[in-house]
């Protein structure tokens, strides 16, 4: 990225589009007639929300289409709490499961099973996630939380047991290691968090050293009831939605809750190439700020994301793909963590073309935060978050995920209702405003493939531009 892009490389989709031509053809089929295809509905999802007696945050939202309810538990208990010990949070997630004081692992999941219900875990940096499924009978529903509150409250922790799980933990660890988006990922983070715990990686060594008593005293800190965010959706009332909830916490350990996550250190911009052997160039440009979803400015990110590169319609798509036929796949997420928020653009690319392309996305950041979006940009982007939330949230289990979450980051009881009408306001003289404080942050262009000569990027033709 250090080869300076030429004039006649430079976006062409630097002013954003005037009009929203996928809407204006909409607007001619016979099929919309009579459809406001402007109007965006808004999302009809006011949880409950209450805190138990132990600490508990929780939301619940009664949905009684189908006879089943969707669990969420979201406990401050992320590899960001492993200290001098990376890979402990999610070893002792990942051994709940292998049986409590009565049953061993393969009886455990058995049971499970013969109640149909499904148990989900994930790790991150800041929360530790699991998620149940099961029928809503009542004695169905009280089998399957007395399963769960002994996994969750009571787990055995065998030693064999959570040996098994450190194996596999390094296991898939080596297996991921040499995959071009990992070495990415990881390169990003040792910089980015250099000297963070962000940035710790377990090893075979970390997990090796860990030993019982540290496990058992994890658990009994960062499993506590009031170190909990809970979102509850499905078929209940919301007196038996509360029992639901008071049964497990009750059992769990109580009285810890994690302290605030270290602020993030500042970072330099970095340009790195990790060599290897492949026919294409793995790209991904990173920009991280101390942003959280609970600031204000957040949602004018989300969609400066958007607009970016979430849709076909984005500017690094239409760029990268549609105008200049660089690349089939190019993409922008936002990923906020508790101590920052990290924009990610990735993309693949001929080797040839590694460091012109990572200028053109260079210059993409820049005509955006320099000019801003157009007034049609921001409506597609608007139409674009609405139609995900719309399709993500008929899911219960993602709806009871994202209800823990909202919770975990602080964000008032009527985000869902009110977060749309929070962006449709914006206006493309907001969106520059939070893209010049935003998109100026340093960039960290880290690449894998193999090096080779560097050349400018083809000239676009006519009927392109």
């Amino acid at each position: 990225m250090n080869q300076a892009i030429s004039q006649a490389q430079l976006p062409l989709t630097c002013n954003g589009p005037a009009d929203d031509t996928a809407l204006a053809a909409m607007a001619n089929l016979q099929s919309a007639q009579g459809i406001e295809l402007g109007k965006i509905p808004s999302l009809q999802a006011l949880p409950e929300q209450w805190q138990t007696a132990e600490g508990t945050k929780v939301s619940f939202l009664a949905r009684h289409e189908r006879p089943m309810f969707d669990l969420a538990l979201r406990f401050r208990a992320g590899s960001v709490l492993d200290g001098t010990s990376p890979g402990l949070a999610a070893l002792v997630l990942y051994s709940l499961d292998q049986g409590t004081g009565q049953l061993d692992a393969t009886r455990f999941a058995e049971e499970m099973a013969g109640f149909g219900a499904i148990v989900g875990r994930k790790i991150s940096d800041d929360c530790a996630v699991i998620t149940l499924r099961a029928l809503s009978l009542p004695a169905l529903r009280d089998s399957v939380m007395q399963l769960l509150t002994d996994m969750v409250a009571r787990p055995a922790f065998r030693a064999a047991d959570v040996a098994k799980i450190g194996e596999r933990l390094v296991f898939n660890e080596a297996r991921n290691g040499n995959l071009s988006t990992v070495r990415i990922a990881k390169a990003t983070t040792a910089h980015i968090f250099s000297g963070h715990p962000y940035a710790a990686n377990l090893t075979a060594e970390t997990i090796g050293n860990i030993s019982d008593d540290q496990i058992r005293d994890f658990h009994k800190r960062a499993y506590s009831a009031n170190n909990l965010d809970i979102g509850l959706v499905g078929n209940l009332a919301r007196e038996e939605a509360e029992q639901l909830v008071n049964d497990l916490v009750r059992a769990l350990p109580q009285g810890w809750a994690a302290q605030r996550t270290p602020p993030v250190p500042e970072y330099q911009p970095l340009d790195q190439n990790l060599t290897t052997a492949s026919s294409a160039t793995q790209s991904t440009l990173t920009l991280a700020t101390k942003v959280s979803p609970h600031d204000p400015v957040f949602p004018a990110l989300h969609l400066l994301n958007t607009i970016l590169g979430s849709s076909y319609e984005s500017r690094l798509t239409q760029e990268l793909r549609t105008l200049r036929n660089l690349t089939y796949s190019i993409s922008s997420n936002l990923n906020p963590l508790d101590a920052a928020s990290q924009l990610q653009i990735h993309w693949d690319i001929a080797p040839h073309y590694r460091d012109a392309s990572g200028a053109l996305v260079s210059g993409i950041l820049a005509c955006l935060r320099e000019r801003g979006p157009s007034q049609a940009e921001c409506d597609m982007a608007l139409n674009q978050i609405a139609g995900e939330l719309h399709d993500d949230l008929a899911d219960s289990a993602k709806m009871a995920q994202a209800l823990a979450t909202y919770s975990h980051q602080g964000l008032p009881q009527d985000h869902l209702a009110t977060f749309l009408d929070k962006l449709s306001v914006l206006t493309p003289a907001n969106l520059r405003e939070a893209a010049q404080v935003w998109l100026s942050a340093p960039q960290v262009f880290i690449t894998t493939g193999p090096d080779t000569e560097q050349l400018p990027l083809p000239t676009p033709s006519p009927l392109d531009q």
